[in-house]
């Protein structure tokens, strides 16, 4: 039994080295990618510069933003909400 063991262990350990560096070889010898030519890609459109918070909720206009009821600073002075959930 002892014998079968070792032939075996011999055996995946051959397979895998001459796996490992044929597929080495291949990879190797593999016909090399493209180099990249700046003069290929088209030039990217410029964007409009992100407008800021403050224009963002005073601007009467809803960019697919929830606009606040009251001013930020009229709240502060009411209770926090708090978000509670009944695990433990």
């Amino acid at each position: 039994m002892k014998i079968w063991k070792t032939a075996i262990r011999i055996w995946f350990t051959l397979a895998s080295l001459t796996s490992f560096f044929v597929g080495w070889s291949i990879l190797a010898h593999a016909p090399k990618p493209n180099q990249f030519n700046l003069s290929d890609v088209p030039s990217i459109p410029k964007l409009d510069p992100v407008p800021s918070l403050n224009e963002v909720m005073l601007s009467g206009q809803s960019n697919g933003f929830i606009q606040p009821s009251q001013p930020f600073n009229q709240r502060s002075n009411q209770r926090a909400l708090v978000l509670r959930s009944g695990g433990s």
